[in-house]
């Protein structure tokens, strides 16, 4: 996942979190055992193991851990205007298209080239699409 403040902050050695199967019927609760943000500039990589739901303490129906409930915005949420698509996590060394929805055509700009490796390209038939 991305490593930002929110990431860095919560998980942290033996946080429990939920993870669902895709469907709202099997919940799995986790526990975090080691994180790793240095192998990759910008990822955190979270090592967990099942770990048992604490019925009383945790709203196993909502995945909420004790009874925080603290909301997530959306980035890609509808209301936005301006948006580009494509995928929010990547895996290093596999291709990637996002394409830029908006109506107004702009240059493609990627400041973390010079942190990381990245090779991009434009889609000759479709300047708004990038190819990374």
């Amino acid at each position: 996942m991305p490593k930002n403040d929110y990431t860095l902050k919560y998980f942290k050695r033996y946080t429990k979190f939920y993870l669902q199967d895709g469907t709202d019927e099997h919940k799995v609760c986790w526990r975090v055992e080691a994180i790793d943000w240095i192998s990759m500039p910008g990822i955190l990589e979270i090592n967990g193991v099942e770990y048992y739901a604490n019925e009383t303490e945790d709203d196993v129906d909502a995945g909420i851990v004790g009874a925080k409930i603290e909301p997530i915005t959306n980035p890609n949420d509808s209301t936005i205007d301006i948006l580009i698509s494509g995928d929010t996590f990547i895996k290093p060394k596999t291709v990637y298209t996002y394409e830029f929805l908006g109506e107004d055509s702009s240059e493609w700009n990627i400041e973390a080239a010079k942190d990381a490796p990245i090779i991009y390209k434009l889609d000759t038939n479709n300047p708004k699409k990038i190819i990374i």
